[in-house]
């Protein structure tokens, strides 16, 4: 039965091709504007370390002794605020350890070149950090090692860099041994890392969210970053008197550097909150600058969305382009309904010779669902060209507008339930024709 009412499906398409086509170029521009909107969007959603971001958390406890300010924003300090810490607070959270793993960080920049001075790279991102983050974060790497927490603690200048970087700067991917120049300071190579570039940036939202060209090549102790001069270009407050630059921040006196946990049960979530509240409990000096103790904790998911991560016209885009969908459904179902009621004649001939209403019902909704097939299939280059499109706009974001394999499986997905949908009431008006009526006119 199905077979057969397929066949007629196909060959009630081939009768009235110009309305046929009509309905196929409909749905595909429905079908194409919302897939396009929507891959962005599960780009920009997408979980930034799969498998690792459900156990990762910020933590954060406000030391700044700096009196309260009703004008500044969520510490009382400053306008930015990216809950990060002072380096006191972060050696004295390293030193306690009472999460599994844990990593004190900050993004840097510097001019990367041999230790010679030679193929100097400008202007590189780098991540002056500490030893547990290679580890927590799941940075794989290809040659080497990472470096030890008492070469942490030595203040050892040494690097891990990623295999892109070593090939500009020796022509290999292994360079473990050879040493490289950060501005004037030479640090010694021990590790090789693959690019490492999770989408959000979720560990570095003070300097950008969403980029594929921007990704931190270079990992360092971040107490050897400061030996050698790298200073950090931004903190979210500093103590009072704290003499203040616009790109140079007091590293000692200044909340600069963001604290990241890994911690694998609900209860280490709990036990972990209660250790911060009680250590910024502790601060003596807070208590004197009439400034309430303050610790936070966050996982990956709420800190993207207290950051407000996704773009709201993303999110308005997909709106639109879902209301344009649902235009385009009800412009296909007239269509369909006017052209299936031309048939009304045959319908009752073939109800009149026995033919079931559900057999008729069966025949146009797939008719509709072979003209949605049609028009998924017409989409997929829609599709395409919109995130092409997408992607010349500098928005910062606009270059993860990729369609990946699930994204694709929604699309044809999506057009087989437009079909079903679209084709509900057409079908169900023309299982309804009166047979009597229709074989009388004929």
């Amino acid at each position: 039965m199905i077979r057969y009412s397929l066949e007629l499906a196909l060959h009630g398409l081939r009768r009235s091709p110009k309305s046929t086509l009509l309905a196929v170029v409909t749905v595909a521009l429905g079908l194409a504007a919302s897939m396009t909107t929507l891959a962005l969007l599960h780009m920009l959603s997408a979980d930034p370390l799969p498998g690792r971001s459900q156990h990762l958390y910020l933590a954060w406890v406000d030391t700044v002794q700096a009196k309260p300010d009703n004008y500044a924003s969520l510490n009382d300090v400053t306008v930015e605020n990216y809950k990060r810490i002072k380096m006191a607070d972060a050696q004295a959270l390293v030193q306690e350890h009472r999460a599994v793993r844990q990593a004190a960080l900050a993004g840097l920049d510097a001019d990367v070149s041999t230790a010679e001075g030679e193929h100097v790279q400008k202007a590189q991102s780098l991540l002056g950090t500490t030893s547990e983050l290679v580890p927590m974060f799941g940075v794989a790497l290809r040659y080497g090692r990472n470096w030890s927490a008492a070469e942490d603690a030595a203040r050892a200048p040494v690097a891990v860099i990623d295999v892109d970087l070593a090939q500009k700067l020796f022509g290999t991917g292994n360079a473990v041994g050879r040493s490289i120049r950060l501005d004037k300071a030479v640090f010694r190579v021990i590790g090789i890392n693959t690019p490492f570039a999770p989408q959000p940036h979720f560990f570095g939202l003070d300097r950008w969210a969403f980029s594929d060209s921007d990704l931190e090549n270079v990992f360092v102790p971040y107490t050897a970053a400061l030996d050698a001069g790298l200073i950090p270009g931004s903190s979210d407050g500093c103590d009072d008197k704290t003499k203040r630059h616009l790109f140079d921040v007091d590293p000692a006196r200044c909340a600069w550097l963001a604290y990241w946990v890994e911690l694998d049960t609900p209860q280490q979530v709990t036990d972990y909150r209660a250790y911060l509240d009680h250590y910024a409990a502790q601060q003596p000096r807070l208590a004197e600058l009439a400034k309430p103790a303050k610790a936070q904790l966050f996982s990956v998911s709420a800190w993207l969305t207290k950051q407000n991560v996704i773009p709201d016209n993303a999110r308005m885009n997909v709106w639109l382009a879902v209301s344009f969908l649902l235009l385009c459904m009800a412009n296909v179902a007239g269509l369909l309904t006017a052209k299936f009621l031309r048939r009304s004649g045959e319908i009752g001939i073939r109800r009149a010779l026995g033919a079931p209403r559900r057999a008729v019902f069966m025949q146009y909704v797939l008719e509709a669902t072979a003209v949605s097939a049609l028009g998924g299939a017409v989409a997929l280059p829609l599709t395409l060209l919109g995130l092409w499109i997408v992607r010349l706009q500098d928005q910062g974001f606009t270059d993860l507008a990729r369609l990946d394999p699930l994204m694709f499986a929604g699309l044809f997905a999506l057009s087989l339930l437009v079909g079903v949908l679209v084709g509900v009431v057409p079908a169900w008006r023309a299982s309804t024709v009166e047979p009597g009526l229709q074989v009388k006119s004929v």
